[in-house]
Protein backbone atom coordinates (compact mmCIF):
# COMPACT_ATOMS: atom_id res chain seq x y z
CA UNK A 1 0.00 0.00 0.00
CA UNK A 2 1.47 3.54 -0.81
CA UNK A 3 -0.27 6.46 0.16
CA UNK A 4 0.76 9.11 -1.84
CA UNK A 5 1.38 12.87 -1.20
CA UNK A 6 2.40 16.06 -3.22
CA UNK A 7 4.14 18.43 -1.58
CA UNK A 8 2.01 21.14 0.23
CA UNK A 9 1.23 24.88 -1.44
CA UNK A 10 4.06 27.09 -2.60
CA UNK A 11 4.70 30.21 -3.38
CA UNK A 12 5.29 29.55 -7.13
CA UNK A 13 2.03 27.04 -7.18
CA UNK A 14 -0.13 30.18 -5.64
CA UNK A 15 1.53 32.17 -8.52
CA UNK A 16 0.89 29.41 -11.18
CA UNK A 17 4.41 29.21 -12.14
CA UNK A 18 6.21 25.95 -13.34
CA UNK A 19 8.68 24.89 -10.39
CA UNK A 20 10.36 21.79 -11.33
CA UNK A 21 13.99 21.43 -9.96
CA UNK A 22 13.72 25.17 -8.74
CA UNK A 23 12.34 25.61 -5.45
CA UNK A 24 10.25 28.01 -3.36
CA UNK A 25 9.09 28.03 0.03
CA UNK A 26 5.46 27.15 1.44
CA UNK A 27 2.55 29.11 1.95
CA UNK A 28 0.86 29.53 4.95
CA UNK A 29 -1.81 27.17 3.08
CA UNK A 30 0.99 25.39 2.44
CA UNK A 31 1.81 24.71 5.82
CA UNK A 32 -1.51 23.78 7.16
CA UNK A 33 -2.02 21.13 4.56
CA UNK A 34 1.37 19.60 5.84
CA UNK A 35 -0.18 19.43 9.41
CA UNK A 36 -3.13 18.55 7.56
CA UNK A 37 -1.49 15.46 5.63
CA UNK A 38 0.27 14.56 9.13
CA UNK A 39 -3.19 14.53 11.27
CA UNK A 40 -5.03 12.28 8.50
CA UNK A 41 -2.16 9.91 8.31
CA UNK A 42 -2.52 9.89 11.92
CA UNK A 43 -6.08 8.46 11.74
CA UNK A 44 -4.80 6.06 8.72
CA UNK A 45 -1.46 3.99 9.98
CA UNK A 46 -1.24 3.18 13.45
CA UNK A 47 0.86 5.02 15.42
CA UNK A 48 3.35 2.16 16.83
CA UNK A 49 3.73 0.90 13.43
CA UNK A 50 5.05 4.01 12.45
CA UNK A 51 7.27 5.03 15.56
CA UNK A 52 8.71 1.56 15.57
CA UNK A 53 9.83 2.03 12.25
CA UNK A 54 7.79 -0.51 10.16
CA UNK A 55 5.92 2.17 7.56
CA UNK A 56 9.18 3.67 5.03
CA UNK A 57 8.90 7.69 4.35
CA UNK A 58 10.15 7.97 1.19
CA UNK A 59 10.24 11.79 -0.19
CA UNK A 60 12.11 13.80 -2.88
CA UNK A 61 15.17 15.77 -1.74
CA UNK A 62 13.89 18.77 -2.96
CA UNK A 63 13.17 21.50 -0.58
CA UNK A 64 9.55 21.74 -0.78
CA UNK A 65 8.83 17.69 -0.53
CA UNK A 66 11.67 17.62 2.87
CA UNK A 67 9.56 20.41 4.39
CA UNK A 68 6.15 19.01 3.94
CA UNK A 69 8.31 15.77 4.67
CA UNK A 70 9.29 17.29 7.76
CA UNK A 71 5.62 17.89 9.18
CA UNK A 72 5.15 14.31 9.04
CA UNK A 73 8.59 13.06 10.57
CA UNK A 74 7.54 15.62 13.58
CA UNK A 75 4.11 15.00 14.00
CA UNK A 76 3.86 10.98 13.81
CA UNK A 77 7.44 9.79 15.01
CA UNK A 78 9.18 8.80 11.91
CA UNK A 79 12.42 7.46 13.28
CA UNK A 80 15.48 8.26 11.14
CA UNK A 81 16.09 4.91 9.46
CA UNK A 82 12.54 4.91 8.09
CA UNK A 83 13.01 8.05 6.14
CA UNK A 84 14.52 7.98 2.65
CA UNK A 85 15.03 10.81 0.20
CA UNK A 86 14.95 9.39 -2.94
CA UNK A 87 16.36 10.97 -6.19
CA UNK A 88 13.85 8.97 -7.94
CA UNK A 89 10.59 10.74 -6.87
CA UNK A 90 12.17 14.13 -7.64
CA UNK A 91 10.38 16.60 -9.86
CA UNK A 92 9.99 16.93 -13.94
CA UNK A 93 12.26 19.61 -15.22
CA UNK A 94 10.66 21.83 -16.63
CA UNK A 95 14.04 23.34 -18.07
CA UNK A 96 14.15 27.22 -19.88
CA UNK A 97 10.68 27.01 -18.27
CA UNK A 98 10.87 26.79 -15.07
CA UNK A 99 9.30 29.68 -13.06
CA UNK A 100 7.51 31.30 -15.82
CA UNK A 101 3.64 31.07 -16.11
CA UNK A 102 1.90 29.57 -19.20
CA UNK A 103 1.26 33.06 -20.16
CA UNK A 104 5.11 33.61 -20.02
CA UNK A 105 6.23 30.41 -21.98
CA UNK A 106 3.27 31.39 -24.94
CA UNK A 107 5.08 34.47 -24.89
CA UNK A 108 9.15 33.38 -24.96
CA UNK A 109 8.27 30.22 -26.69
CA UNK A 110 5.18 30.53 -29.14
CA UNK A 111 2.82 27.92 -29.86
CA UNK A 112 5.04 25.62 -27.62
CA UNK A 113 2.44 24.82 -25.22
CA UNK A 114 -0.10 23.16 -27.95
CA UNK A 115 2.87 21.15 -29.18
CA UNK A 116 3.53 19.62 -26.04
CA UNK A 117 -0.37 19.06 -25.30
CA UNK A 118 -0.43 17.13 -28.58
CA UNK A 119 2.10 14.50 -27.52
CA UNK A 120 2.53 15.06 -23.67
CA UNK A 121 4.16 12.33 -21.95
CA UNK A 122 7.00 12.61 -24.82
CA UNK A 123 7.29 16.08 -25.57
CA UNK A 124 10.98 17.58 -24.00
CA UNK A 125 10.53 20.89 -22.08
CA UNK A 126 13.89 22.67 -23.84
CA UNK A 127 16.79 21.78 -22.15
CA UNK A 128 14.31 19.49 -19.90
CA UNK A 129 12.79 16.42 -19.81
CA UNK A 130 9.55 14.44 -21.05
CA UNK A 131 7.24 12.33 -18.91
CA UNK A 132 8.85 9.55 -20.31
CA UNK A 133 12.20 10.34 -18.81
CA UNK A 134 10.51 10.83 -15.83
CA UNK A 135 8.72 7.29 -15.84
CA UNK A 136 12.13 5.15 -16.81
CA UNK A 137 13.24 6.77 -12.91
CA UNK A 138 9.98 6.47 -11.23
CA UNK A 139 9.64 2.56 -12.68
CA UNK A 140 13.00 1.64 -11.46
CA UNK A 141 11.65 2.95 -7.74
CA UNK A 142 8.61 1.45 -7.90
CA UNK A 143 10.19 -2.24 -8.75
CA UNK A 144 12.78 -1.73 -5.96
CA UNK A 145 9.90 -1.07 -2.90
CA UNK A 146 9.45 -3.93 -0.75
CA UNK A 147 6.17 -6.11 -0.96
CA UNK A 148 3.32 -5.95 1.79
CA UNK A 149 4.28 -3.22 3.28
CA UNK A 150 2.60 0.21 3.57
CA UNK A 151 4.54 3.07 2.20
CA UNK A 152 4.51 7.01 2.67
CA UNK A 153 5.58 8.67 -0.53
CA UNK A 154 6.08 12.57 -0.52
CA UNK A 155 6.87 13.93 -3.92
CA UNK A 156 5.31 16.48 -7.09
CA UNK A 157 2.36 16.46 -9.25
CA UNK A 158 4.13 14.97 -12.31
CA UNK A 159 5.77 12.32 -10.52
CA UNK A 160 2.32 11.60 -9.11
CA UNK A 161 0.63 10.75 -12.49
CA UNK A 162 3.99 8.82 -13.61
CA UNK A 163 3.13 6.40 -10.49
CA UNK A 164 -0.73 6.36 -10.64
CA UNK A 165 -0.39 5.38 -14.50
CA UNK A 166 2.53 2.43 -13.74
CA UNK A 167 0.13 1.71 -10.74
CA UNK A 168 -3.31 1.34 -12.78
CA UNK A 169 -1.50 0.34 -15.70
CA UNK A 170 -3.25 3.48 -17.66
CA UNK A 171 -2.80 4.50 -21.17
CA UNK A 172 0.03 7.74 -21.00
CA UNK A 173 -2.60 10.01 -22.98
CA UNK A 174 -5.24 9.52 -20.28
CA UNK A 175 -2.12 9.79 -17.23
CA UNK A 176 -1.09 12.97 -18.78
CA UNK A 177 -4.21 15.10 -17.86
CA UNK A 178 -4.35 13.56 -14.55
CA UNK A 179 -4.28 16.57 -11.43
CA UNK A 180 -2.89 15.62 -8.00
CA UNK A 181 -4.52 18.45 -6.26
CA UNK A 182 -2.95 19.47 -2.95
CA UNK A 183 -5.66 18.60 -0.88
CA UNK A 184 -5.87 15.02 -1.45
CA UNK A 185 -3.86 11.76 -0.62
CA UNK A 186 -4.00 8.89 -2.75
CA UNK A 187 -4.15 5.61 -1.40
CA UNK A 188 -2.74 2.63 -3.77
CA UNK A 189 -4.07 -0.69 -2.65
CA UNK A 190 -5.33 -4.07 -4.51
CA UNK A 191 -4.92 -2.62 -7.71
CA UNK A 192 -7.23 0.49 -6.80
CA UNK A 193 -6.05 4.00 -6.36
CA UNK A 194 -8.36 6.29 -3.57
CA UNK A 195 -8.74 9.85 -3.54
CA UNK A 196 -8.83 11.10 0.06
CA UNK A 197 -9.75 14.25 0.58
CA UNK A 198 -7.63 16.17 4.11
CA UNK A 199 -10.27 18.65 3.96
CA UNK A 200 -13.40 16.27 3.73
CA UNK A 201 -11.42 14.51 6.72
CA UNK A 202 -10.56 17.65 8.57
CA UNK A 203 -14.03 18.97 9.11
CA UNK A 204 -15.47 15.26 9.69
CA UNK A 205 -13.12 15.30 12.70
CA UNK A 206 -14.40 18.67 13.69
CA UNK A 207 -17.86 17.47 13.99
CA UNK A 208 -16.86 14.65 15.87
CA UNK A 209 -15.00 15.98 18.23
CA UNK A 210 -18.03 18.91 18.90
Amino acid sequence: MIYLLRHAETLWNFQLRKQGLDDSPLTETGVRQARAYAGVLGQLIPGEDIRAGNVPLHASPLGRTRRTAQYLIDALGFPAEAVHFEPRLIEFDYGDWSGLTNDEIEQHFPGALEEREADKWFYTVPNGESYADVEDKVDRWMDELPRNRVIVAVTHSVVSRVIRRRYLDMERDVAGQLDHPQHLIFRLDRGNVEAIDIQQMAMAEDVTGA
